[in-house]
């Protein structure tokens, strides 16, 4: 810790590594909050599916958020607006055994109307592709998932698959406005990269380059902590131009570094 210090005074003020902490801090605690999200929408799921089976072809939508109790809940749509099939409840940190379940009587809520707006409308953006921005790969799925943090609303799409995979890119960013519209939309990356997990046991450390981002996006931390007990990977490195993010899966922490900095750590 004291070399990295030392290198810090170096190649910079102090206050550029305290930025460089902030922001690492920042992207963290997003992508934490992602990760719970995908964690709940993945329970329950499983969970619907196999106790409303019934019920699986009304099904248009679903995303999880964080309530005002600071709980995770999830939410099936139906076909007609604002139409609530179930309603899910985790009490602890999203898992089978914390869901709560309820079917009948539901009536959306402010909070997840604002959210189903906004997820409707990036749908309906991703779908009509006017600006091109999006690209479609087969065997490959989007996952739409609506924050409203922070005081901004934006939805990211996560790219998803069937097979034993990781996919890393062809992840995007859409931010919205009071009315609920998209107004940006964002590429986070240019290709997409998937991890064939059942070939990748002895891989310690993994990376890929950056070009649209300086920093490890968010939505790489989530997928990379959300497939961590399968990929066996221990740290993830992404490499910018001016800036190495490095993740370690196990501890759950980010490194963000000047790449001038981690070239002298390398070297030594």
């Amino acid at each position: 810790m004291k070399k990295l210090i030392l290198l810090f005074v170096l190649f910079g003020p102090v206050v550029t590594a305290q930025n460089l902490e902030k922001k690492a801090d920042s992207i963290m605690a997003e992508a934490k909050l992602l990760l719970q999200l995908e964690k709940a929408s993945w329970h329950a799921t499983d969970h619907f599916l196999e106790n409303f089976p019934d019920q699986k072809e009304q099904i248009v939508g679903y995303f999880s958020y964080l309530n005002h109790l600071g709980n995770v809940a999830t939410i099936f749509y139906g076909q007609e607006e604002y139409q609530i099939l179930a309603r899910y409840l985790f009490e602890d940190v999203p898992s089978p055994e914390s869901l709560q379940c309820v079917t009948e009587n539901l009536m959306i809520s402010d909070p997840e109307a604002t959210l189903y707006d906004m997820r409707k409308a990036a749908v309906n953006h991703y779908l009509n592709n006017k600006e091109g921005i999006y690209k479609y790969y087969n065997d490959v799925n989007p996952n739409f998932i609506p924050l409203n943090y922070g005081g901004d609303k934006k939805v990211y799409i996560i790219s998803g698959t069937s097979e034993n995979k990781m996919l890393i890119g062809n992840d995007y960013r859409l931010e919205f406005d009071e009315d609920n519209q998209v107004t940006q939309a964002t590429a986070l990356h240019n290709s997409l990269i998937p991890y064939d997990y059942t070939k990748q046991q002895n891989t310690i450390t993994s990376l890929h380059s950056h070009v649209n981002s300086a920093f490890i996006d968010v939505t790489d931390v989530c997928t990379l902590l959300l497939y961590k007990d399968y990929i066996g990977v221990k740290k993830h490195i992404v490499v910018h131009k001016d800036y190495v993010s490095i993740l370690d899966l196990e501890s759950e922490n980010l490194l963000i570094l000047n790449k001038e900095a981690f070239d002298k750590i390398a070297q030594d």
